[in-house]
């Protein structure tokens, strides 16, 4: 978490939960994925910098909800292993490392259960 990427000193900390990030995340500050792309901004917006992008999903069943957060409803759909798209990053209940919503429209996964490709 820094002013901007470029200004290591005004950094306040690292964090390997971005739940625990966003909470110490004061106001002025971004908070930057390992690579320099701000993630979360002190205003609690989630940035959707850097998309579209590749994710990698390894397990059958990860559900596709309405919205991004455990508090929206399923689908009734999964993504199965596969490659997806995701279009937008945004922050939501039950996921730290954010929901992503699917280019094709299907909804919104949990970026935990997903890992983005380069």
């Amino acid at each position: 978490m820094r002013k901007s990427w470029t200004d290591a000193a005004s950094q306040l900390g690292a964090f390997t939960s971005l739940e625990n990030a966003k909470s110490a995340c004061k106001a002025g500050y971004t908070v930057y994925d390992d690579n320099g792309k701000a993630v979360y901004t002190a205003a609690g917006q989630q940035i959707s910098a850097g998309v579209p992008f590749s994710v990698q999903v390894d397990i059958l069943d990860l559900n596709i909800r309405t919205g991004a957060g455990t508090n929206y409803a399923k689908t009734g759909e999964t993504t199965g292993k596969g490659v997806f798209t995701i279009v937008e990053v945004k922050a939501g209940q039950g996921a730290s490392a954010g929901w992503g919503r699917l280019k094709s429209g299907a909804g919104w996964i949990s970026l935990d259960y997903a890992t983005r490709l380069a």
